[in-house]
């Protein structure tokens, strides 16, 4: 199973930038949904987070270490602009 969240993790992180992108260029308006987008991507950006840091605990060869390290760098970047753009 950790094999999984391994790679789940890792098209998620993907997912996310291209949710972020989407939401942050086009304008996403805040009346379809209850809460602000931004903070929907911001949260799913936080699972895909934790979720990858689970992964890395299976790590069997060089490949599954390289997606685990990838998909903790990608959505820690995205956290971190996410919560730029939250704040300011």
């Amino acid at each position: 199973m950790t094999v999984r969240i391994n790679l789940y993790s890792f098209l998620l992180a993907f997912i996310s930038i291209l949710l972020f992108t989407f939401v942050y260029l086009f304008d996403f308006p805040a009346t379809i949904t209850a809460i602000q987008p931004l903070y929907i991507t911001f949260i799913l950006s936080l699972i895909t987070f934790y979720l990858s840091i689970i992964g890395l605990f299976s790590v069997k060869d060089w490949k599954s270490g390289v997606r685990s390290l990838l998909s903790i760098i990608i959505s820690f970047g995205l956290i971190a602009v996410q919560l730029s753009i939250i704040i300011f």
